[in-house]
């Protein structure tokens, strides 16, 4: 976040979460290139997704309210982001961990209708490239082995049984 302007933000931009504070994504999903577009070579720019969760009140909201795309910098995405968040209200900026940058693409790449053909492929790429971070979180922090029912499991197919 140190490229956005900190002083045009800082009224609406809160340090830490905290009750009735919005929930905040802006990441870069789409990589500034040199593009071959209807035959002739584009320089195109970095593109920001930015996305905004109101504030818990009772279960977490699990579609964002509102989903943007803003180029050529982060600051961008954030000033178009907070048009769509009430102007009393704080925003926290969390990262792809806490909420669903995946889903939060989704939307945009099938909700934004004036999406360049390049766009929609990046943005596509990075659904699938976060899903697969998504998958190898998984593998790595969850498992099935349960110490105590292989435990009972040997027992019953006849494992670590004593011979008498």
């Amino acid at each position: 976040m140190a490229s956005f302007d900190m002083v045009r933000f800082a009224n609406r931009l809160a340090p830490q979460w905290e009750s009735g504070c919005w929930i905040g994504l802006v990441a870069r999903a789409i990589p500034a290139a040199k593009r071959d577009i209807d035959g002739m070579v584009v320089s195109t720019p970095d593109h920001f997704l930015g996305a905004a969760w109101p504030p818990v009140v009772g279960v977490p909201a699990r579609w964002p309210e509102a989903v943007v795309i803003g180029s050529p910098s982060a600051e961008n995405a954030l000033a178009e982001l907070l048009t769509h968040v009430p102007a009393n209200a704080g925003l926290f900026l969390a990262g792809p961990d806490e909420v669903d940058m995946a889903l939060a693409a989704e939307i945009l790449l099938h909700s934004d209708r004036n999406l360049e053909a390049y766009q929609r492929q990046a943005l596509a790429e990075l659904i699938n490239a976060e899903r697969a971070r998504m998958r190898n979180c998984i593998a790595e922090l969850y498992t099935d082995v349960d110490a105590g029912y292989e435990r009972f499991r040997g027992l019953m197919l006849g494992k670590g049984r004593r011979e008498l």
